[in-house]
């Protein structure tokens, strides 16, 4: 039985983690592509439903920015499965070779990684600058710019931020002094989006504890009967 090669620490240990990181951005973007189709819908159907011609003009401008952004997570995808894939391949703008055995520039490399990795970033900037563009407050219609399914737009916000970090820590990784801080204009910009466009979910109130019922049924006589009356309704089925 041959023997199967074990990964040596150092720098392909390193390797692998950042593969791993490419994997968990993958999942981020599917994430965020998936949880759009929510809001599309709905956008859809209000457009459906709108009887002034300027209001479902802001609705159907809406989708059209929610698409092109869902297009662009496509887009971005597919550069990340690239630049995972050359990863895994090794390839890194490998290139012909000559009689010698010298690299052969005439002839075009094979695949840049890190040129579908800055490929990737792109896409994602484009598509949540069309999530904002889709939600661009209009003078007549300010009310229309919120989510219609605020728990998926979260989902998508949450998503996207997460992807993006993930990819600026790639870029840090290979060019710490060109690329720090560079998203992080983009991931703030999601969070107000989020903040404007979803809404905050109440807090559901926790009630009365068992203590202070007990207290208030023992405190007013008409309380108590009431209490009484509808633990027997209760028992007994009645509503």
């Amino acid at each position: 039985m041959t023997e199967q090669p074990t990964a040596p620490d150092g720098p392909l240990e390193g390797a692998v983690q950042r593969e791993d990181g490419l994997r968990d951005i993958a999942i981020l973007l599917l994430a965020a592509f998936e949880a759009l189709g929510a809001e599309h819908e709905a956008l859809k159907a209000e457009e459906q439903e709108a009887t002034a011609a300027e209001r479902r003009g802001t609705v159907r401008r809406m989708i059209q920015c929610v698409t092109d952004a869902s297009r662009t997570l496509v887009c971005s995808t597919d550069e990340l499965a690239k630049a995972y894939g050359l990863r895994e391949f090794g390839i890194n703008r490998q290139m012909a070779k000559g009689a010698d055995g010298y690299d052969y520039s005439p002839l075009l490399a094979i695949g840049d990684p890190d040129e579908a990795l800055y490929e990737t970033v792109t896409y994602v900037e484009a598509a949540v600058q069309r999530l904002r563009e889709a939600y661009k407050q209009t003078k007549k219609y300010p009310t229309l710019a919120v989510a219609r399914r605020p728990q998926e737009m979260r989902d998508v916000l949450s998503s996207l931020r997460g992807a993006l970090t993930g990819l600026s820590a790639e870029l840090v990784a290979r060019h710490p002094a060109e690329d720090a801080g560079q998203l992080d204009p983009c991931i703030a910009s999601l969070s107000e989006l989020e903040t404007r466009t979803c809404g905050v979910v109440p807090a559901q109130a926790s009630g009365p504890t068992a203590d202070a019922v007990t207290a208030a049924i023992l405190a007013d006589p008409d309380i108590a009967r009431a209490a009484a009356a509808a633990l027997e309704r209760a028992g007994t089925g009645i509503r």
